[in-house]
């Protein structure tokens, strides 16, 4: 979907200003949001986790940009730290939403009695007298597992107008998702998972919005209008595309064609590639198209080659008849460039060890870049999580 380029589109570009930038200074940076004064403005930042400094650049971005919302994003090994900042002064509307997904399971640590009396509603499925009959009865089994419950609303955005949003996420921003999708099902949703905060300000999760501190949850911005978008997955198909024929949650059974196994299909062409199979140094995507464009790519976690079971890290459940393909990714993964007046989201890979960043001269390039190992969201329109190494999606309103 490459960005459209039409007199409309350019005018709006000039609205947006966007900046990033490189191994910021709080001088420099205070000097350069003093010379563009934009105090009825709505404005967008991300501060690189290692950045240094960071007490002094926090209070100069509150000074200078009073209406806004921000977090982190992740400095790649070997690169330079940042600031990126994006400003709207069209109407734009602000939200918050405290939904958030499951966290993840602690093994082996010690809980506290009143942790443990809070529980999931989905947790209480089937609990009640009746309720594990009339679940079967109704759903089957397929009910009785069904992760999220009820799909949940966010208040603060009830009779709103809304065509798009930008959105800053925890790590668990599946509920919030399922809302915009609910309440705007043909809406643009764009936003980035930002970087986790536990060493950098004692929160899981740092989102910031007019002086308040959030640990997790959602901040958004809703657009009255339409963004131009453009989403590069950076994967090469495997196989030619196949319609599922069996599928349960997130398990791939089968699909169709003279072998329905999907977990030989895509062993059989990692061999013809060269590769031995699935192996935990490479990672394979099972790509979902639409109309013949890839709309989604979901990370292939393990296959069994004897019963052809695929398991896919995604919480929504595949479909029967969906077209699929199996892909993956042959080029090295590159950093990609701010680019003027347009907002560019991008996945990392996830690395357990921590790189130097590297210090140059303070500058600033026209282009909001945001980095993260969680990935970021799209849609097309639902939404979803992409998490493949070096995909890209660039957004201007």
């Amino acid at each position: 979907m490459p960005l459209r380029r039409s007199a409309t589109t350019a005018k709006r570009l000039l609205h947006t200003r966007a900046q990033t930038f490189f191994s910021p200074t709080p001088e420099h940076v205070e000097s350069n949001l003093a010379q563009h004064p934009t105090p009825n403005s709505t404005w967008l930042f991300l501060l690189s986790t290692s950045l240094e400094n960071l007490p002094r650049h926090l209070p100069i971005l509150q000074k200078h940009l009073p209406n806004s919302i921000g977090s982190f994003s992740v400095t790649p090994p070997g690169q330079e730290p940042t600031i990126s900042v994006a400003t709207f002064p069209e109407d734009v509307r602000i939200f918050r939403s405290a939904l958030t997904g499951r966290p993840p399971a602690e093994v082996g640590r010690f809980q506290r009695p009143e942790s443990q009396r809070v529980q999931r509603e989905e947790d209480l499925k089937g609990a009640g007298q009746g309720q594990a009959e009339a679940l079967l009865a109704g759903e089957g089994w397929a009910g009785m597992w069904k992760g999220e419950a009820i799909t949940e609303r966010i208040g603060e955005l009830e009779g709103v107008e809304a065509e798009s949003f930008l959105l800053l996420t925890d790590g668990r921003p599946n509920p919030v998702l399922k809302a915009l999708d609910l309440m705007y099902p043909s809406a643009s949703k764009v936003g980035l998972l930002t970087a986790a905060t536990p060493f950098i300000t004692n929160r899981p999760y740092t989102l910031l919005h007019n002086g308040q501190i959030y640990s997790e949850g959602t901040l958004g911005l809703a657009f009255k209008k339409r963004p131009a978008v453009e989403v590069d997955f950076g994967l090469v198909p495997m196989t030619e595309p196949a319609i599922i024929t069996g599928a349960q949650g997130n398990m791939l059974l089968s699909i169709d064609g003279a072998n329905s196994n999907p977990t030989q299909v895509l062993i059989q062409a990692i061999q013809k590639r060269g590769g031995t199979g699935i192996t935990k140094e490479e990672d394979f995507y099972l790509g979902i198209l639409q109309s013949g464009k890839l709309q989604k790519a979901v990370k292939i976690l393990s296959g069994d080659p004897s019963r052809g079971a695929m398991s896919l890290d995604m919480e929504d459940s595949l479909v029967t008849g969906q077209t699929v393909q199996f892909m993956h990714r042959e080029s090295r993964i590159s950093i990609p460039k701010a680019s003027p007046g347009v907002l560019t989201f991008s996945s990392l890979p996830r690395s357990d060890e921590a790189g130097d960043a590297i210090h140059g001269l303070p500058r600033v390039e026209d282009g909001f870049l945001a980095l993260s190992e969680g990935g970021f969201v799209c849609s097309n329109p639902t939404a979803s999580i992409c998490t493949a190494p070096g995909a890209t999606i660039r957004v201007s309103w």
